[in-house]
């Protein structure tokens, strides 16, 4: 795979079909700004693109194939370009995948295609809650993962479909006042024909709610208890994330 790699870059930083030498110098000037590392404009300008390729390690190939992932969106040619990334990524079997997310491409970990399928619906959904969800995917499982920032977006994409069933006119409410008074109703069920006497549907929902409530360590820095999330965390943030996501906005979990 990394000779299909090394082509693929190879290809975004000639210059082809009239394209100038000073137009892939400058495309490598703005990855060498956005990354802050050791510049790669001297390297490319001397050595070509496989000079750069064979001078980099595997980490650094990573982020310079994303950054370029990034830069190619916004070009008809560049989203096929990304394609064939994404097939060469595929068929060598890489933990990494070109993505999409809140219309931003770039690279971000392989998850089991059932996960990624509910992922998609939910972040597809309309309104603030697919929209945050994608941030949380990104900042989860992108190249430069955040795992604090991604559990944070998955409680706010929750938050999105929830407060406006739960308290609609409460501008305070959070997901943690949202979890209580849905509790103290106690007419919240997933559309289930027979209820388990002692664990009922309600209790099933704000389990998973109260989860990712309360497993949010960094919510108050200055605190005894303030512990920054890990990645683990985050992601296990983001699966409940889209499973609340996608039974709230589908109707899944309402008063009945």
């Amino acid at each position: 795979m990394r000779s299909s790699l090394r082509s693929w870059l190879g290809q975004a930083f000639t210059y082809p079909n009239g394209y100038t030498r000073v137009n892939h110098l400058e495309r490598m000037r703005k990855f060498d700004l956005a990354s802050r590392g050791t510049p790669l404009v001297g390297k490319l300008s001397k050595d070509g693109p496989n000079g750069v390729f064979n001078s980099l390690g595997e980490d650094e190939i990573i982020r310079l194939l994303d950054w370029t992932v990034y830069d190619y969106a916004a070009l008809y040619a560049g989203k096929e370009r990304n394609k064939e990334l994404e097939s060469i990524l595929s068929a060598g079997s890489s933990a990494w995948k070109v993505g999409e997310r809140d219309g931003f491409a770039g690279l971000e970990r392989r998850v089991p295609e059932g996960m990624q399928i509910a992922a998609e619906s939910a972040m597809n959904r309309p309104g603030d809650g697919g929209r945050l969800l994608a941030e949380a995917w990104h900042a989860t499982y992108g190249v430069n993962r955040q795992p604090d920032l991604g559990y944070r977006k998955s409680i706010e994409a929750v938050e999105a479909v929830v407060l406006p069933l739960v308290a609609p006119k409460d501008d305070t409410a959070t997901l943690g006042k949202a979890i209580g008074q849905m509790r103290a109703e106690g007419n919240w069920k997933l559309p289930f024909i027979k209820e388990h006497k002692e664990n009922p549907s309600q209790g099933v929902v704000l389990g998973m709610m109260q989860a990712l409530w309360s497993g949010h360590s960094d919510r108050h820095p200055g605190t005894a208890s303030y512990v920054l999330s890990t990645q683990e965390a985050a992601e296990a943030a983001v699966s409940l994330a889209v499973t609340l996501v996608n039974l709230f906005s589908n109707g899944g979990i309402a008063r009945r």
